[in-house]
């Protein structure tokens, strides 16, 4: 199939030097999918695509390319929608270019607009609160699946626990934009189980982007706390072969992810004793080896960029049939 890809060459979280490359990963492997990739980055007129699928890959919907007639493109048409909660906001990025993210109301305006046949999302709960209201058919539209990091990048994520720290990392951003998802994240970061290193964007000398795999690859255990959403760090740590310590999400057990068996869920209540028994075994200890590599292997086997790309391929490909059919039908009628 031909894929025509619209993107921004401007957009931080596809450069090299982006402190989270799950997102950059996504589009690489989406390229490698297709048999034709036509790249789009400038305004143009529809008559000027020629592909089977269209993915608008503007993840948070701040890239204001016209496409003329787009809505009327006979393609099966995608759009990315990362951060559902996202309000409208004009500014800058720290050290990169300005900005005009668009809010729910006009990323939905937008697409609909534009012809788009569903939304990618990663995050339900955040899609059918803040997407949602402004759809119709907002189940119909959805095209559910985790922020996936390529397993390329973790060459390392069989190394044995017992040839790491055996320490439980804490690693990420304490602003959360008062929307409360960290509360849990920022308690935990101070408890003494904790090893704390501050997020990249605060202490540079953190490794970021392609390098993250490395820092997490080199720990035992790590904690994926988001009280909202299953942030990539829910499908890196288990990637990298680490014993995932994950506060529970909805989407993560719809991951397939199960408490004691592939992952150790977390909460304030059973935190420290959970930690300190983990902290207190044995390096390497067997049990705890099983749960990192089953965590490792779902992610592999289901979660990773390389899947999302088979995924989007295959959906695309039963659409656009499903289209065809139907187009054919109206003519036999007409």
């Amino acid at each position: 199939m031909k894929l025509a890809l619209i993107y921004d060459l401007k957009c931080p979280k596809l450069t090299e030097n982006s402190y989270s490359r799950t997102y950059l990963d996504m589009f690489e492997a989406v390229i490698e999918r297709f048999e034709e990739v036509q790249h789009i980055t400038d305004n143009c007129s529809a008559q000027d695509i020629e592909a089977d699928v269209i993915l608008i890959y503007d993840i948070h919907s701040s890239h204001h390319i016209v496409i003329n007639g787009i809505e009327n493109h006979r393609a099966v048409k995608y759009t990315y929608f990362n951060d559902p909660h996202q309000t409208e906001f004009k500014g800058q990025y720290r050290n990169g270019p300005k900005v005009h993210k668009l809010g729910a109301e006009n990323r939905v305006r937008r697409a609909l607009l534009r012809g788009i046949n569903f939304i990618i999302c990663p995050y339900k709960y955040g899609y059918f609160k803040y997407i949602a209201p402004y759809l119709t058919n907002p189940e119909d539209m959805l095209f559910w699946f985790p922020p996936a990091p390529s397993n390329k990048r973790f060459p390392l994520r069989m190394r044995p626990l017992l040839k790491r720290k055996h320490k439980i990392l804490g690693n990420g951003s304490l602003n959360d934009g008062g929307l409360g998802g960290y509360d849990f994240r920022q308690w935990a970061f101070s408890q003494p189980e904790t090893f704390y290193l501050k997020h990249t964007m605060d202490r540079p000398d953190i490794p970021r982007g392609a390098d993250y795999c490395k820092l997490l690859c080199s720990f035992s255990a790590a904690l994926a706390l988001n009280g909202l959403y299953t942030v990539p760090k829910y499908l890196e740590i288990p990637l990298a072969g680490c014993v995932c310590f994950a506060q529970d999400q909805e989407d993560y057990r719809r991951m397939g992810f199960e408490d004691l068996k592939n992952c150790i869920i977390v909460n304030k209540e059973n935190f420290r004793n959970r930690a300190n028994a983990f902290l207190n075994a044995k390096p390497g200890d067997i049990y705890y080896q099983k749960v990192a590599r089953e965590g490792r292997m779902l992610i592999e086997s289901k979660w990773t960029a390389e899947c999302f790309a088979d995924a989007l391929y295959n959906h695309a490909k039963l659409k656009g049939a499903q289209n065809e059919m139907e187009r054919m039908e109206r003519k036999g009628v007409g």
